[in-house]
């Protein structure tokens, strides 16, 4: 499945940086797989995003407070709960704009797991995660301005 979806980050990231001048600062989101989660318990939920090359966007993370984190926000139907979110760390890179300083950045592929829970009262029903990822992504010159992508998925309680 990991391969499917790594097959479409670089579909969809190629066919943006097709025709020159036109690529966009878009960070696009690999489907997520069927989401099997028993009652009572707590599942993992890995989500693959991927930045266009020759862009990045700010970690979770970023060192100064001037900068637009990335942040992911979920929303899960009752009864599940998003028990936490974990972001990867981010890697700390220097650009033209300010050679002398380290910037927290995401860049290519990065993963941000999400930890769901369910209720032991939960049984044989499908429940809809949906949110968004905010970020802002930037080249090695300028920052463009901030986008919101839409995370969707779904979740089989049985």
């Amino acid at each position: 499945m990991k391969l499917l979806a790594s097959a479409l980050l670089v579909l969809a990231s190629s066919l943006s940086a097709q025709s020159p001048g036109s690529v966009q600062p878009t960070v696009v989101m690999a489907p997520v797989g069927e989401v099997k989660l028993q009652p009572g318990k707590t599942v993992k939920v890995e989500l693959d995003f991927r930045i266009p090359a020759n862009f990045h966007i700010n970690s979770n993370k970023p060192k100064s407070p001037l900068l637009i984190p990335t942040s992911l926000k979920l929303d899960a139907a009752k009864p599940l709960e998003i028990a936490a979110i974990q972001y990867p760390p981010g890697e700390d890179q220097s650009f033209p704009f300010s050679p002398n300083e380290k910037l927290s950045v995401y860049s290519g592929d990065f993963e941000i797991v999400t930890l769901l829970k369910a209720p032991p009262s939960a049984k044989g029903s499908r429940y809809h995660v949906s949110g968004e990822l905010y970020y802002q992504a930037c080249d090695r010159n300028a920052c463009y301005p901030p986008k919101k992508l839409p995370v969707e998925f779904d979740v089989g309680v049985r």
